[in-house]
């Protein structure tokens, strides 16, 4: 998990996340959006917005970790909601996912 995480910071150096969901959902509705990364803790009514966001746009998501490691790794106090612009980062870090569940 740390590596993803690590991962995701470069990502963020090279302006590829949009970072909370309102950010996320103006990629998602512009059709620049690859993929949604959503804090295991989440409130219950952003995780039904972002599962309706992803849905209507059919975008996949991922839960990946709490919203203080997500944050963290992306130089931020907390954060719930990441969304992938770019369709190459978001297949390594659907890659990465699979290869840690596998492990």
């Amino acid at each position: 998990m740390t590596k993803l995480l690590s991962f995701l910071g470069i990502a963020q150096k090279a302006g590829k996340l949009t970072l909370g969901f309102t950010a996320t959902a103006q990629a998602a509705k512009g059709g620049k959006l690859s993929l949604v990364l959503l804090a295991t803790d989440t409130a219950w009514h952003t995780k039904e917005k972002v599962e309706r966001l992803c849905r209507t746009y059919q975008i996949r998501w991922y839960c990946l970790a709490k919203r203080e490691e997500l944050g963290r790794a992306l130089g931020k106090e907390t954060l719930a909601v990441v969304g992938v612009l770019a369709p190459e980062m978001a297949q390594a870090i659907e890659e990465q996912l699979l290869t840690a569940r596998m492990e």
